[in-house]
């Protein structure tokens, strides 16, 4: 139990941790991604706003092609500067005043028809001509006025005669942005792995306290149970003696409390040793369909005697892999629990059937009254839905969730629900 607990602590810090770095890395990225695409755009919207070129006032007009290999920025000085140029790139996008000389561009005019009229490669120096027409034609191709090719951002804007398809570099942004999704990545794993080795060390001293104390609650359970055995067996025994006498109102009442009580600390004993899961299972192949008929069946003269009915759908054969005690005590229980809490000459039904790989097993019943929907929390212990009721039938509360721990070490899960308010399904899938 204490296992299970401190492993759904571990697996809750763990993925709680990945959730909140994914989003933070998820969102520096996603904003770090966004302001390059943002400043590409807001070049290339100048760019097209002048004719797929910076503001004249900047280079005194278009400068030449440079050598292949050679950098535009190096040749010749820098023109000087205008106060209408620091007014344009102001900072606004990312833009600066060095943005023009660290821009590499060229732009494609095409006509209506996606023939290249012209190529202007005069301020990229890694790409020629045809293959800067190659470009423009796969972005006619694909139909699209914005976005990338390769590590160009490319803008398509509408003339008169055709289309101009503006491309600019973003291969050192792109790149930067790599490595810095990379390494962030890279860190958060390795921060994962950090937290993960201090969470599980931590926490078993954080658990150390809850474990001793369940320890002692378990103890306290085993040794109770023993110690109750003696005084009851002497109880029924003078019981017996004094019936000797003839028997009355009072000894019966007697007989029958010291029997519940000895059936509430086995059942107790019984799901202690559950949780600590130092109970014996011996699983191997046996016939899941004559275990459930067979220990059904000894409630049909029960049932018969408070005027009940009693139904069977059993699919035959159902051969399965588990430990026939524990399963026949899980069938007993629930076919208890039904004759117990179903309506005045209310009907039951057991039903087994295939499911897939699976067996699905159910007992469903009658009632009174009850809301519609899930009641799983019948499965919690000492639960009482009506204790006037649980005190007539000698219900202890804990039968059911003696029934929820056998279907668990059976890798299996069930359900109590109710689909019409006046019958209740307990359903186990094994």
């Amino acid at each position: 139990m204490i296992k299970k607990l401190r492993k759904n602590f571990i697996i809750v810090t763990m993925c709680s941790t990945l959730a909140v770095l994914v989003i933070i890395i998820g969102i520096l990225n996603i904003v770090s991604y966004r302001n390059v695409v943002r400043k590409a755009d807001a070049i290339l919207s100048m760019l097209a706003e002048n004719d797929a070129a910076f503001p004249e006032d900047v280079f005194g007009g278009r400068p030449e092609k440079p050598e292949k290999k050679e950098r535009p920025e190096m040749v010749g000085p820098k023109p000087p500067m205008s106060v209408e140029f620091r007014d344009v790139f102001g900072g606004a996008d990312g833009l600066s005043a060095e943005t023009p000389y660290e821009t590499r561009f060229f732009s494609v005019q095409m006509d209506e028809s996606g023939e290249v009229l012209t190529v202007d490669t005069g301020r990229v120096a890694a790409l020629e001509t045809e293959e800067a027409a190659q470009y423009a034609r796969k972005v006619w191709e694909s139909g699209k006025t914005k976005g990338f090719y390769n590590h160009y951002r490319y803008l398509a804007v509408m003339k008169e005669n055709g289309r101009t398809i503006i491309f600019v570099d973003r291969n050192r942004e792109l790149s930067s942005f790599k490595t810095t999704a990379v390494t962030s990545v890279s860190v958060s794993v390795l921060g994962v792995l950090a937290v993960f080795i201090l969470v599980v060390i931590l926490s078993k001293r954080v658990f150390a306290p809850i474990a001793d104390s369940y320890e002692k609650q378990k103890r306290f359970i085993t040794d109770a149970s023993h110690e109750l055995k003696t005084p009851l067996a002497i109880i029924s025994a003078n019981v017996e003696i004094l019936e000797l006498d003839g028997e009355n109102n009072y000894t019966q009442s007697i007989h029958h409390q010291v029997e519940r009580l000895t059936s509430l600390t086995e059942q107790m004993v019984a799901l202690s040793r559950m949780d600590e899961g130092s109970q014996t299972a011996e699983f191997a192949d046996f016939s899941l369909s004559d275990a459930v008929e067979e220990t059904a069946g000894l409630f049909s003269p029960i049932a018969q005697s408070q005027e009940k009915k009693l139904e069977f759908q059993v699919e035959s054969p159902c051969r399965y892999h588990g430990d026939e005690r524990l399963i026949r005590q899980m069938v007993s229980l629930l076919v208890d629990n039904a004759m117990k809490y179903s309506s005045e000459k209310g009907t039951i039904k057991v039903t087994l059937k295939r499911k897939g790989r699976k067996y699905q097993f159910s007992v469903w019943n009658t009632v009174d009254e009850i809301e519609k929907g899930n009641h799983d929390i019948l499965f919690e212990r000492f639960y009482r839905r009506d204790a006037s009721r649980n005190s007539q039938t000698g219900g202890s509360g804990i039968g059911l969730s003696i029934v929820k721990s056998i279907v668990e070490l059976h890798k299996g899960k069930i359900t109590a629900n109710s689909e019409d308010g006046k019958s209740l399904a307990f359903t186990a899938l094994l």
